[in-house]
């Protein structure tokens, strides 16, 4: 089951084709390597956009990050845990 976090991170994003895709992030002193975006979507809020990013480690670990526009910011919202 998924537990909710609202914790900040520290991104490394790759911009392609016009589209921001999370590569690694840093999160409690420890670099996770981004394998795959499983799914991507966007919330509204006011004039700015939530990005939401539901991703797998290199060891095979479920997180769900987010990107403020208005903040600027990342954060760590969901981890799977068994």
């Amino acid at each position: 089951m998924y537990q909710d976090m609202d914790e900040p991170i520290e991104v490394v994003a790759v911009f392609a084709n016009h589209k921001m895709k999370p590569a690694r992030f840093r999160w409690n002193g420890r670099v996770y390597k981004i394998s795959e975006v499983t799914g991507d979507w966007k919330t509204d809020i006011g004039a700015y956009k939530v990005h939401h990013y539901a991703v797998v480690d290199i060891s095979s670990n479920f997180f769900q990050l987010t990107f403020d526009e208005r903040q600027t910011i990342w954060t760590i919202s969901k981890i799977w845990v068994e």
